[in-house]
């Protein structure tokens, strides 16, 4: 869980120097307190917000769907529910992300209805097969 944590602190420190060098690059071109006043100026710092709010975006995107161990991408989505079996209250499908070393699987509400529905990691024992030997029996 510490690897997690600190390849999304590098991630947002990298996000915040590319944010510094676009504005001091964006500066160098124009003159000293033109926000609001040079269209251009003001463009181009909206560029560059909006830059890397999308690169963000994206980095967010990709730390959400990595092991907490081990910092592989999550793979093998797996649909649990049925979207025709939903009730007015009842609990909307969800996918399963599993870690392809058999870390841990995350559980992802398809669609978030309400605020209080999130998504939720949880790790595996150490034998991580135990948990697919009911299905092997046959009685």
């Amino acid at each position: 869980m510490k690897k997690w944590w600190a390849l999304l602190a590098a991630k947002v420190i990298a996000l915040i120097a590319l944010h510094i060098l676009l504005v001091f690059w964006i500066n160098g071109f124009f003159p000293k307190e033109r926000m609001g006043r040079d269209l251009a100026y003001t463009f181009a710092l909206f560029g560059a917000d909006m830059l890397v709010f999308v690169i963000g975006y994206a980095l967010w995107a990709d730390q959400k769907y990595r092991c907490r161990s081990c910092l592989t991408r999550l793979r093998m989505p797996l649909a649990i529910g049925n979207w025709s079996h939903v009730t007015l209250f009842g609990p909307a499908p969800r996918l399963e992300w599993i870690c392809p070393f058999g870390h841990g699987t995350m559980s992802e509400v398809e669609a978030k209805l309400s605020g209080t529905e999130y998504d939720h990691w949880q790790k595996n024992d150490t034998d991580f097969w135990r948990a697919f030997e009911d299905a092997w029996r046959k009685d």
